[in-house]
């Protein structure tokens, strides 16, 4: 089985064919972009096959997942856990979203599957979304979904609050770069104001506080506009994918190791 230790990437839109970091680490690459059916929206024959190509792979170790048109294969990552584990999401939007009409796994209702059907999560972190969003998350879950919103996370506040010590269970991090402030890393959703060096002190914080056992990231921007200003939205993409990679890579390994 390959994961814990390593890093995957999962190449769909072929945003990450203009990224040089990205693709010095081409080897680590599993191509998705002849697949039907996953642009925000998963079909069940689409599901299948990715559960198919990931099932070599462990939950561990860190996933880039494209944009956030493809946040919900964080659910295929995390079907792999099969003990206890908190989720730590660090995202714009809430991505609990009732399905509509179609029942097909989305990027903004996956989280919501994941609690209904993920039978080892146990609590659900949302940090950087607006507050308003507590009262959009369905009465069921509001026990197990905490929230520390955009006011607090912009300024590195809350972190107290976060993997209390009556209940530091090992953590998953699934990170959407729209948390972050456009000018860092521009993507195609409407984005937060928290900065870089803001979101790796929130990493390193749940790196020294519990057990951290795997970690994805998304949030490329789409390809749109013209050909100078995506590539300064890839550069700027490719620079912090590799930060956040060497960040987790030690914070993962120091845990776990």
């Amino acid at each position: 089985m390959k994961g814990k230790g390593s890093l995957t990437v999962l190449n769909f839109s072929g945003i990450y064919e203009r990224e040089p970091w990205m693709c010095s680490r081409k080897d680590c690459w599993i191509s998705f972009t002849a697949l039907e059916g996953t642009d925000g929206y998963c079909t069940e024959e689409a599901a299948s096959e990715i559960r198919r190509v990931l099932s070599d792979y462990t939950g561990g170790g860190i996933h880039f997942l494209d944009s956030g048109n493809y946040h919900y294969v964080t659910k295929f990552w995390l079907e792999k856990i099969r003990s206890p584990f908190d989720l730590a999401v660090f995202d714009r939007h809430s991505d609990l979203q009732p399905p509509g009409l179609l029942p097909l796994t989305s990027c903004g209702g996956w989280l919501l599957e994941v609690l209904e059907e993920q039978k080892y999560l146990q609590d659900v972190w949302l940090i950087g979304p607006p507050e308003e969003v507590y009262q959009k998350i369905p009465e069921a879950y509001r026990d197990r979904v905490k929230i520390i919103g955009e006011q607090e996370a912009v300024l590195g506040q809350g972190m107290e609050r976060l993997l209390p010590p009556e209940n530091r269970r090992p953590v998953y991090l699934s990170i959407d770069k729209d948390v972050l402030r456009e000018e860092d890393a521009p993507t195609n959703w409407d984005q937060g104001n928290m900065t870089l060096e803001t979101l790796i002190r929130w990493l390193r914080h749940i790196g020294s506080t519990v057990p951290v056992i795997g970690a994805d990231i998304c949030g490329e921007s789409a390809e749109n506009g013209s050909f100078p200003e995506l590539a300064e939205t890839c550069r700027k993409n490719d620079k912090v994918n590799q930060i956040l990679a060497d960040c987790l890579d030690k914070i993962i390994f120091c845990v776990t190791a």
